[in-house]
């Protein structure tokens, strides 16, 4: 499933919107746009991106309920400061895609620049960005194993 993006917006009431409660999606960016619920998928690990809706306790509920022990971040089983200096796989992987469309591509349309470049990521290199997160969660887990497991023990 290329080009997707995990997509749930908080209204100031704390609703979760765009989906029924208690469901989150996987918006597409391609002209066909699809959701997916999350809940049908295997191995995908949640990683919060520090946006404040994040932290809403009706969305963190929606978290645990969808990724169970798989979520890095605020409130997750892995630890993760939101505003930490410590680049991520996927800060590189976006921060690639991002700095490739605006350099070849002046525009002030940032979402027409990037839509067309998130497009023409392959699969296989999703692929290859899926191995490499897998990769450094699981070392991860390896050298905190202690930690995590006192953490889920709350």
């Amino acid at each position: 499933m290329p080009n997707s993006r995990l997509s749930a917006e908080v209204d100031p009431n704390n609703n979760i919107m765009g989906s029924k409660e208690g469901d989150l999606t996987f918006e597409t960016t391609s002209s066909v746009s699809k959701d997916f619920p999350l809940r049908d998928l295997r191995n995908v690990w949640f990683q919060q991106n520090g946006s404040l809706p994040r932290k809403v306790s009706r969305v963190q509920q929606c978290i645990r309920d969808t990724f169970q022990q798989q979520v890095i971040g605020y409130g997750g089983c892995v630890e993760w400061s939101p505003r930490s200096s410590d680049l991520n796989p996927l800060d590189f992987f976006s921060e690639g895609i991002h700095q490739t469309a605006s350099v070849c591509n002046p525009s002030t349309n940032i979402a027409g620049t990037l839509k067309p470049a998130c497009a023409s990521v392959s699969a296989a290199m999703l692929y290859k960005v899926e191995r490499e997160v897998q990769s450094r969660v699981h070392r991860c887990v390896l050298l905190l194993k202690d930690t995590i497991l006192s953490m889920t023990d709350r």
